[in-house]
């Protein structure tokens, strides 16, 4: 399952680059920029058994630092909500819990002209089906579209949040506005 969804970043990469409109870099050197804006993430392997694909937000602070690299910092919510099943044949169907996350991460982007790679680590922390904080690392790519005074930001990453007793994956397709400083 990991390959084939690392297969599909690596497609919507490929096309995103293929679709770019010029070889300018998305931000100038030494500029600041926060981005925001809703994300839906398509839950993988045992994740999907129990909760169904989550919905919420999310906020991005970005540096770019070099002529090609930035650094990220986020923060945001995601809600899933839990699968029914049954115990047995007998008894009424149950539920699963939904589940809050909030994850915060920092990580580091590397362009292409608007067209990025990222990687992103840190801790999630869960509330309602299980009250625990968790490792997370996620990778994905992206592309900025300018918009006015501003860009669009759409991307899309492997998430993986680790523990026990299994490890919940996800693919997370996000679109944000971007304010450049």
């Amino acid at each position: 399952m990991l390959k084939y969804t690392i297969r599909k970043i690596i497609l919507a990469g490929t096309l995103l680059f293929l679709c770019q409109q010029g070889t300018a870099q998305a931000n100038k050197k030494e500029s600041f920029s926060v981005n925001f804006g809703p994300e839906v993430a398509f839950t993988e392997s045992s994740f999907r058994t129990t909760h169904r694909a989550g919905y919420g937000g999310n906020i991005k602070g970005e540096y770019t630092f070099g002529k090609h690299l930035s650094a990220t910092v986020n923060t945001g919510i995601l809600v899933f909500q839990g699968r029914q099943y049954f115990e047995n044949l007998v008894l009424q169907p149950k539920a699963y819990k939904n589940l809050t996350a909030i994850p915060a991460k920092a990580g580091l982007r590397y362009y292409i002209g608007n067209f990025y790679a990222a990687g992103e680590a840190g801790v999630v922390f869960l509330n309602n089906y299980t009250n625990a904080s968790r490792p997370v690392a996620s990778i994905g790519l992206g592309d900025k579209i300018k918009v006015g005074q501003g860009n669009i930001d759409i991307s899309l990453r492997q998430e993986f949040w680790f523990g026990n007793p299994n490890n919940l994956n996800m693919a997370v397709l996000r679109v944000a506005y971007e304010i450049v400083w």
